[in-house]
């Protein structure tokens, strides 16, 4: 094929497990990868998908899993600590992506494009990010996959990039920040700016790509996971990109924020390679699919 080739990954926590089985089965089926995108979990996945560690980064996170009994720890609120035990292990998995040269090959890999979301300084936190959270909620009703262009008052939206980044520190907190859910998750500040999902205002962020890959030409892959309800040919984007929805084809078996049970989170990569096998002729086509060629 000719043009750029993009991935995007949706937000979701556990559910995100799902695209990686997804991306087991359909590998083979794939050009090389000019471009990743994602908010939230989305985000953490492609930068393991891109470090090339996802198997070990997946087997530290079952471990961490399975040696935590409860989403809730009441002994740890009772002494003030943080209740949720989220936070440390999905911090430990992203920076386990990260070492042993995994930011090295981030850095030479295919740029990641995270898409952050924040409070402008000025703004009441809980009432601005609760009309975030109630628009996000409404859209999913809906089955809206993608946010507005026009955001809430008082939200704004910011796109890094994993070439950009200066040191491991740095990435890691782009990716907490794009990953926010106070109070399961704790708050990111960073200049005044305070930090929520990514996902909540696009959590499926074509619009995290840079123009030339949402551009005529282009090609966008868009892994969804969530049972949810996507076209099932490829539709062309607003700037001119070819886009292919997949979306897993039965409930997932795994909640969000559900870090209790590793059975449950292998469920969920297993119901993404059956859904790979079964949608990888739709994808064939669409990588076979004529294109324009590549310019910029």
């Amino acid at each position: 094929m000719s043009g750029r080739f993009s991935i995007v990954l949706s937000g979701g926590g556990c559910k995100a497990f799902w695209a990686n089985g997804v991306l087991r089965t359909i590998a083979e089926s794939l050009p090389p990868i000019d471009h990743w995108a994602g908010a939230s979990a989305g985000a953490a996945f492609a930068l393991t998908q891109v470090s090339g560690r996802f198997e070990d980064t997946f087997r530290r996170f079952l471990d961490s899993v399975a040696a935590n009994p409860r989403n809730f720890h009441l002994d740890r609120a009772l002494r003030r600590q943080r209740p949720f035990p989220h936070d440390e292990i999905y911090r430990d998995a992203v920076r386990f992506v990260l070492r042993d040269r995994g930011f090295d090959r981030v850095r030479a890999g295919a740029p990641v494009h995270i898409l952050l979301s924040y409070v402008q300084a000025g703004y009441p936190f809980v009432s601005t990010s609760w009309s975030a959270v109630r628009a996000f909620a409404d859209r999913r009703r809906r089955g809206v996959l993608h946010g507005p262009t026009q955001l809430p008052p008082g939200v704004g939206v910011e796109v890094v990039c994993s070439h950009e980044a200066m040191d491991v520190q740095q990435l890691l907190d782009w990716t907490l920040m794009s990953s926010t859910i106070p109070p399961i998750t704790p708050i990111q500040r960073k200049a005044g700016r305070r930090y929520l999902d990514g996902g909540l205002i696009d959590n499926v962020p074509i619009r995290a790509l840079p123009q030339a890959a949402r551009a005529e030409g282009s090609k966008v892959l868009c892994l969804v996971s969530h049972h949810v309800r996507v076209p099932e040919r490829p539709v062309q984007w607003v700037d001119g990109a070819m886009v292919l929805y997949l979306a897993a084809r039965a409930p997932l078996p795994v909640r969000v924020w559900d870090y209790t049970s590793p059975e449950r989170v292998i469920a969920a990569i297993e119901l993404g390679g059956r859904d790979g096998v079964a949608l990888r002729d739709r994808v064939r086509a669409f990588v076979d699919a004529a294109g324009h060629a590549r310019t910029g």
